[in-house]
């Protein structure tokens, strides 16, 4: 029986590059012992990079084992490498969304409805009440740089599935529900700010993400908004 990968990703984010153990293979795809690629999910899109020296194609995860897609055959023992250029801009990425969407939801009465996270520029959509107007979105971007520059720590931890079920007040999208692993929900708190449920890697403080500035926004109806965010090069 395969074993259940071990996810690097989620104890150290900023890990590049790791040796792992091919522990079963399928054609044009292996499963991996323990792995430093995020499959992505959530608006975020899975990590790039390099598996014994094959470019990474694509992953899967099936009962916990996370299948790497290569063009080529793996086995024992091989080198994983991280695009961590790609990766960190996808992390200062997810962190801005947390804070963006907390900005939207205690400011503006706004709820997320849809994300596309982007190395370059990420898109949110909200369902916004009080009929949010062009006009506020300096205001809004003020509010959302304001946490940025505060420093604040972002760390993560994990609960059991039936102390989640108890606080729905961690669930932040619409119609889409955090991943469970092993009966337990990843939680990714900013300190002094948020605390929510969520399966993606993000930067140890919101310095990290860097000035962050709304490029574009339309409206997609009478509630419903999209806004297009771009952050400043890499503080790294």
């Amino acid at each position: 029986m395969v074993a259940v990968t071990e996810k690097l990703y989620l104890e150290d984010p900023y890990l590049r590059a790791c040796e792992a153990e091919v522990v079963a293979v399928e054609p044009g795809w292996a499963a991996l012992s323990r792995t430093i690629f995020h499959g992505g999910g959530g608006g975020q899109p899975p990590d790039r990079g390099q598996i014994g020296g094959l470019e990474l194609l694509g992953l899967r995860e099936d009962g916990g084992h996370i299948w790497h897609q290569i063009d080529g055959v793996l086995s024992g023992r091989v080198e994983l490498q991280l695009d961590w250029a790609f990766r960190h801009a996808l992390m200062r990425a997810h962190a801005l969304m947390h804070v963006v969407n907390t900005i939207a939801r205690d400011h503006f009465s706004g709820v997320i409805t849809g994300v596309q996270l982007g190395p370059e520029q990420s898109r949110i959509d909200f369902r916004l009440g009080g009929g949010f107007a062009r006009e506020q979105l300096p205001r809004f971007e003020a509010l959302v740089n304001e946490v940025i520059a505060r420093d604040c720590e972002v760390t993560s931890s994990s609960i059991s599935e039936e102390e989640f079920k108890q606080r729905p007040e961690l669930i932040r999208t619409l119609n889409v529900l955090p991943p469970v692993v092993n009966g337990r929900v990843r939680i990714v708190e900013i300190k002094g700010f948020d605390v929510q449920a969520c399966g993606g890697t993000h930067v140890h403080s919101t310095r990290e993400i860097g000035a962050a500035k709304i490029e574009k926004f339309d409206n997609k109806g009478k509630e419903n908004k999209r806004f297009y965010w771009r952050l400043s090069p890499s503080v790294q």
